[in-house]
């Protein structure tokens, strides 16, 4: 793992460290799912909020299992060998899990692509300065439709985890990885 890919991983770290207390946890994925229902005004107790919830859950889950762990936390040690196994050195298929799981939680209206508004409300459940949203909306759209497909956020999503390139579009899509948000 080259120090660029170790430093935007540890970013990914901090975004889903939505309480900030280094490890990752259940919470910070529940956190998550309350923002994103929060942000596109869902009912408190409606089914829908509880999809997110579940959907935001899901990802923490699986790698909990990927890595064999016996509680439900991860420090960033341990998220930085996961990567390093998984996603640096190994096949890809965690890239197209993580687009999957992205487009299952911010393809809101289910039309099989991120639209702006989407996006922003990804970046503000996330804590991402919203200020960055557009920025990256932009540089992930690589055909300039207003739209991120499905195969638009797998290239940025494999730039973001493979790519040594301090300059590549999809270092932004969680945000300005060198400034922290």
């Amino acid at each position: 793992m080259t120090e660029i890919q170790e430093q935007k991983i540890v970013h990914f770290f901090r975004v889903l460290d939505r309480n900030d207390n280094s490890i990752l946890e259940e919470d910070d994925f529940t956190l998550v799912g309350e923002a994103l229902s929060d942000e596109i005004g869902l009912d408190r107790h409606s089914t829908a909020r509880l999809s997110i919830k579940v959907k935001s859950y899901r990802l923490f889950f699986q790698i909990l299992e990927d890595l064999g762990k016996e509680t439900a936390s991860l420090t960033r040690v341990e998220w930085l060998a996961f990567f390093q196994q998984k996603v640096v050195s190994g096949p890809n298929e965690y890239i197209h899990q993580t687009v999957d799981y992205l487009f299952s939680l911010f393809d809101q209206d289910k039309n099989g692509f991120i639209d702006r508004k989407e996006y922003m409300d990804m970046f503000h459940a996330y804590g991402l300065y919203k200020a960055n949203s557009a920025k990256a909306f932009d540089l992930i759209d690589l055909d300039g439709d207003g739209l991120i497909s499905r195969e638009e956020l797998i290239q940025a999503v494999d730039e973001f985890f493979q790519s040594s390139d301090p300059g590549a579009a999809g270092n932004w899509i969680f945000g300005n990885w060198v400034e922290g948000h």
